[in-house]
């Protein structure tokens, strides 16, 4: 059983637009976040989570596309801490900010705040391998 309570409460955010395939737009996550930091689970046709690697520029209806560039959490119910980098002329981190992840088992929540700068945007993608499940119990070993 989890005890993860961002497992359980989270903002749903369901937007094709944020896709890592789609083209240039003006969507910024700025006013999104103004309120602060939220738990958030990405579903649906434009993705399940944040991209792992590089996004190109003008991606993703933005102008800067943010894709995260830490390590995602690879047992069940663990959080870590990563940055998310936004891609930027020819920089693919040019901006930054510090967020986290939580496995929650079939899915990742993400603890998002407000970009550093407009026009910038939490992109998202379908993972080719799914959210892995590993539990503390198949890492212990038995001693007799």
């Amino acid at each position: 059983m989890m005890s993860s309570s961002q497992c359980y409460n989270y903002t749903t955010i369901d937007d094709p637009t944020r896709n890592i395939n789609e083209g240039r737009g003006s969507n910024a996550d700025q006013d999104y976040f103004s309120s602060g930091p939220q738990w958030i689970r990405f579903v649906g046709a434009g993705g399940t989570e944040i991209p792992t690697s590089a996004a190109a520029m003008y991606h993703c209806t933005t102008n800067a596309a943010g894709w995260y560039s830490g390590t995602m959490p690879s047992v069940l119910d663990t959080t870590v801490n990563g940055t998310v980098c936004y891609t930027w002329n020819s920089n693919s981190c040019s901006y930054s900010n510090q967020i986290q992840v939580t496995n929650c088992g079939s899915y990742y929540v993400y603890h998002l705040t407000a970009p550093p700068a407009c026009y910038l945007r939490y992109c998202t993608d379908t993972p080719s391998n799914p959210t892995p499940t590993t539990t503390e119990s198949n890492l212990s070993y038995h001693i007799r």
